[in-house]
């Protein structure tokens, strides 16, 4: 008779229901045209459908259904909704701070390029918008969109909008000062920051996730197979969850993990085409094998 002990059968429901109600809901995606800051979003959705036609996009004039009774100006946020909303609502200002907060942990400078966040405050509404718009990402909570000039979020205003938020703003931060940065560390630094500041970038969701990943032998960190991801909609929760574990394992371990991740995005900045992380890991930590232990042994303290 097989025996499984209370705590694997913990670990194993509790990812099964992570899976189910806690699926990812970041979509974000590269537009090959870009927005002009002169006439604004709503304007150039108006006058063109190179963009609709480079993101897979409806044809339809997308300016009749975009949030404009409000527009706040907070730092880099430019913050449009369809329902009054106070300039000094506390998530906007939390919003605001986290532009210093990215900077200063992860070393990278910041930026005055506006990021501008789209609210509807009915989720149906929203839903509606992302069917038309964006119809590659069906049942997202949010949406993180750059073009070569403009970066936008999509959201609505419901019950989890301060998580979804914290996410998509983390993405307009590190676009505005790194486009280049890879796919899955755009997503594991989202992750990282989207949960509340007293949790110092742990996020139980992912940890209890993974924890039952490796309990049922179904999973092994690797980060080259990350490296791989090109498009985030085929990206699963056991992606999300990864690329978090590894961006927590590398900026809250050892001081030369997180000075390897700092001279990583500094070189980035610079260069697109610079020698990804796995390889500056196999540097620094010795053959995958090595760094596949140190990250399950990192997830097991946790």
């Amino acid at each position: 008779m097989t025996f499984f002990s209370p705590w694997y059968c913990f670990a194993a429901i509790a990812s099964i229901v992570f899976g189910i109600f806690f699926l990812p809901g970041c979509a974000h995606t590269m537009l090959a045209t870009g927005w002009s800051n002169e006439t604004g979003i709503k304007d150039i959705f108006e006058t063109t459908e190179r963009i609709s036609m480079a993101a897979g996009l409806s044809n339809l004039s997308m300016a009749d259904d975009l949030p404009d009774d409000t527009e706040r100006s907070v730092g880099q946020l430019r913050i449009h909704s369809d329902f009054p909303l106070a300039g000094q609502h506390r998530l906007i200002r939390e919003l605001d701070t986290m532009r210093t907060t990215i900077s200063q942990e992860l070393e990278i400078p910041v930026s005055d390029e506006p990021i501008h966040l789209y609210l509807f405050n009915d989720p149906a509404d929203y839903q509606t918008f992302v069917q038309r718009h964006f119809p590659r990402f069906p049942g997202r909570r949010a949406c993180f969109i750059e073009t070569d000039t403009t970066l936008a979020i999509f959201a609505p205003w419901q019950g989890r909008i301060a998580e979804d938020l914290r996410h998509e703003t983390t993405h307009g931060y590190l676009h505005a000062v790194l486009p280049g940065i890879p796919l899955w560390l755009d997503e594991g630094l989202a992750e990282f920051f989207e949960v509340p500041q007293p949790a110092n970038g742990f996020h139980q969701g992912h940890t209890d996730h993974l924890t039952g990943r490796l309990l049922e032998g179904t999973w092994q960190p690797r980060i080259e197979r990350l490296e791989e991801l090109e498009d985030a909609a085929v990206m699963s929760q056991d992606h999300y969850a990864e690329a978090w574990c590894w961006v927590h394992w590398l900026l809250r371990t050892t001081p030369q993990r997180r000075q390897l991740i700092e001279d990583y995005l500094h070189d980035l900045r610079r260069d697109t085409v610079t020698m990804p992380l796995s390889a500056r890991l196999r540097e620094l930590e010795g053959p995958p094998a090595a760094t596949t232990c140190a990250v399950r042994e990192h997830l097991e303290s946790l």
